[in-house]
């Protein structure tokens, strides 16, 4: 091979006597003097050295030296920094914005710098002398490159050109000189510090195969780092004796493209740089692991946990159908552009319906309404108020204690609530606080498939919408306001051009709210809930939206639809995002089990008080 590999490394300057002095001991001292306690410090000075470093020429063995010194500071600063993006909300301000820039460059400059080590060892080559120098400063590019596009994961933000690029002629060097399986020690990993080069561009395969903007908060990092011990299980080739394409992805190492779907291509153009992901090994291991390994009590727990490092059984059955199952668009998209109001979450969902079901007159509990005051000793006697509204004498809505909705929820026990209005029960009570009622927010439309929309942000206020989210959506066309349909959060993409972009699957044009409650406790307030009906078309049974946590197949429950309950047992669970469940339920025959509360339901009422859950929510 030529001695250049091409890679993308600026031109490189004589440096003075002013610039620094890269030798191992003056490295050393750099190192130590950094004022590590001071986060934002250490990271300036570390960036601005890199810049500086990677505009010099330095012999190749100083450079490295400095690199490989420096790695394990670079970690620890970018790693701290990444609390003030990861599992924050987009869009995200102008100083989380350039934190997540300053990250994402700090990582490319490194791998930069490994460029210029890897250029310099080949030009002072005349032959491959030690193998192993150049497999370790391979995968020590691949790996600052990986962390490059794992910050735009993380942050749903595009990420930069030619990174692919870079990331294909260094695997494709690599697998020219017979590098790829030449093991090296990286103590970043965290599961296996053995690794080589080829683990590396595997991972960072596989990691893009997810479909990360579609991965929710912390999911990504998650599954970066499980990748360690999983990229064994996939090979790559060539394009010789293909004869399938399902679990199948073809990878084109001259272009500055992710892998894709691979079919079958008789380029001979391309032929050469054609390689071909067989991921068939890792979909088995998954299925095996889902199948024997995990408990459904973990599903929506470590879902929405973005800091316990394993992986939830939701998270995983979603890896096994990316890896597995090439998804194709079945609907073609039009381009539109229309004002659209969502609201995000059950609550504000819930909230909305009831209030356009109120104004129609066809949503009643009870036409026998209690004293106000007496709110929580009556079955399934809850109200909400117009959304964009929050009237002075408005009552406690018991549904925002259950809810989930950041620091400032309500999230007392209800118990606690129903102790102290029977206290109160008989004397003079004092008027409570307004309730905090949901806003819809307005959007815009870009455009519509028959399966859901693609909308864009034209608030600069930030949003709490994350991927798999509930979201109500509403058009309004020709004066003429739709009802309310329910929809799910599927991907997100942020930038600073275009703002904050969504992907709403539709779940349904139209739902109704509704309560829900355990079978054995009566006393407990409805949960907000809401009923999908059956759509025959495309073959959705009627089913149940609920909080995520703490329902499970086999579940008997009581719903109530207009004052009326009825005992049911949910039957089969379509789908759980971490912020939501969807049921199928089957209506059972005794209705004459609904129980109405009493002293002998006791011991029932301590298996099934939720009060405690909340938090951990």
């Amino acid at each position: 091979m030529s001695k250049s590999l091409g890679l993308d490394i600026p031109e490189l300057e004589k440096p003075s006597k002013d610039n620094f002095d890269l030798r191992p001991k003056q490295i050393d001292a750099w190192l130590d003097s950094l004022p590590r306690a001071n986060i934002g410090e250490t990271a300036r000075r570390v960036f601005e050295l890199l810049v500086e470093i990677n505009r010099y020429r330095y012999p190749y063995q100083n450079r490295l030296y400095f690199l490989d010194a420096a790695r394990e500071t670079v970690l620890y600063v970018t790693d701290a920094m990444k609390r003030h993006f990861v599992g924050v909300n987009a869009p995200l301000p102008s100083k989380n914005l350039k934190i997540v820039s300053a990250t994402r460059e700090i990582h490319h400059a490194m791998a930069i710098g490994y460029m210029i080590s890897i250029e310099g060892y080949l030009n002072h080559s005349l032959f491959f002398s030690d193998t192993k120098v150049l497999a370790n400063m391979i995968q020590r590019c691949l790996s600052a490159l990986g962390r490059v596009l794992l910050t735009s994961y993380q942050t749903y933000t595009p990420y930069p050109k030619n990174v692919w690029s870079q990331i294909h002629k260094l695997y494709l060097a690599a697998e020219q000189q017979k590098l790829l399986n030449i093991t090296t020690i990286d103590n970043q990993n965290v599961h296996n510090v053995k690794t080589n080069i080829n683990s590396e561009y595997m991972r960072i395969l596989l990691t893009a195969l997810t479909s990360p903007y579609k991965l929710r908060h912390g999911e990504a990092g998650k599954v970066y780092t499980v990748l360690e011990r999983w990229t064994h299980k996939s090979k790559l080739s060539t394009t010789e004796n293909i004869t399938r394409t399902n679990s199948l992805f073809g990878v084109n190492l001259a272009s500055d493209d992710p892998p894709r779907a691979y079919s079958i291509t008789n380029n001979v153009e391309e032929s050469d740089f054609l390689r071909v992901l067989d991921s068939t090994s890792l979909t088995k291991a998954i299925r095996k692991d889902l199948k024997h390994g995990f408990k459904t009590g973990e599903t929506t727990i470590t879902s929405i946990d973005i800091n316990r490092p394993d992986l939830s059984q939701d998270l995983m059955k979603r890896l096994l159908i990316a890896w597995c199952v090439i998804p194709k668009r079945n609907y073609p998209r039009n381009d539109i552009e229309e004002s659209v109001h969502i609201t995000l979450g059950l609550t504000a969902t819930h909230q909305v319906i009831i209030s356009g079901s109120k104004k129609d007159n066809a949503y009643a509990i009870n036409p026998d309404t209690p004293p106000e005051h007496d709110i929580f000793d009556q079955t399934a006697q809850y109200k909400s108020n117009n959304i964009s509204h929050s009237e002075a004498d408005a009552q406690p809505d018991v549904w925002e204690m259950i809810y989930f909705q950041g620091k400032d929820a309500a999230l007392e026990s209800l118990e606690e609530k129903y102790k102290e209005d029977k206290l109160n029960d008989g004397q003079e009570t004092q008027t409570p606080a307004p309730v905090k009622k949901q806003q819809a927010e307005t959007w815009l439309i870009l455009n519509e498939s028959a399966r859901g929309y693609c909308v864009k942000t034209i608030s600069e206020t930030r949003s709490r919408a994350q991927v798999g989210e509930l979201v109500g959506v509403r058009r309004q066309i020709a004066n003429t306001a739709w009802k309310w349909g329910v929809g799910v959060i599927r991907w997100m993409k942020c930038d600073t051009t275009t703002g904050l972009m969504l992907g709403i699957e539709m779940l349904t044009p139209d739902a109704a709210a509704i309560g829900l409650r355990v079978v054995s406790n009566a006393r407990h307030d409805y949960q907000r809930t809401l009923m999908l009906p059956e759509l025959p078309a495309v073959n959705q049974p009627t089913s149940l939206i609920t909080t995520a946590v703490p329902y499970r197949i086999g579940h008997k429950l009581v719903i109530n639809i207009l004052g009326k309950e009825i005992l049911v047992k949910l039957s089969k669970q379509v789908q759980n995002t971490g912020l939501f469940a969807q049921f199928q339920f089957e209506i059972m025959e005794e209705q004459g089990a609904i129980v109405h509360g009493g002293a002998d339901n006791e011991e029932d009422d301590d298996n099934h008080d939720f009060s405690g859950v909340w938090n951990s929510i």
